[in-house]
């Protein structure tokens, strides 16, 4: 018997653990992603805390693209991305210029690469999702409420009906 109940124990605190994180998990918003392609090279961005990163590369090889020079024009402002040597990506952490651009929508980016003799001119659009409202987000978590407590609620006829079963001896 003492086995079965460590077994239940066990069992509740692992999905007690399992539904405290589902709230956070049902409220994120998508990261927002930029992609731009030429013939010659292609660009993925993501914009994140510490800014909008990007990576560029070789379209026929993939090839990563090292120390260009990289401008990309939004709303009629210009940044240039600082090339990062350790991981090989670009980086605009110029807090006033990304402000617009962490705003909900669709902004239109227009990139300017410089790499060796070779230059390109490339266009992409950065989505910025909306994040969730307050009553969207608190409907998800009256969902998520509900299942935790049918989670529970199955635990423990479980545990009973073991409960009862013969043979089990401590």
């Amino acid at each position: 018997m003492l086995k079965m109940r460590k077994f239940i124990n066990r069992l509740l605190l692992a999905a007690m653990l399992a539904t405290a994180s589902l709230p956070a998990l049902a409220a994120e918003v998508p990261l927002p992603v930029v992609t731009a392609e030429s013939e010659a090279y292609e660009v993925v961005g993501r914009l994140k805390a510490e800014g909008l990163i990007l990576h560029v590369d070789r379209a026929p090889s993939n090839e990563p693209v090292l120390a260009a020079t990289l401008e990309i024009e939004a709303g009629g402002r210009t940044a240039t991305a600082i090339f990062r040597q350790a991981s090989g990506d670009y980086l605009i952490a110029d807090a006033a210029w990304l402000e617009p651009l962490r705003q909900a929508g669709e902004h239109g980016l227009a990139l300017t690469l410089i790499a060796g003799e070779d230059s390109d001119l490339l266009s992409g659009e950065l989505i910025v999702a909306e994040a969730p409202a307050a009553a969207e987000a608190s409907g998800g978590r009256l969902g998520l409420v509900l299942l935790a407590t049918l989670l529970l609620v199955a635990i423990i006829v479980i545990g009973r009906r073991l409960r009862r079963l013969p043979g089990e001896g401590v």
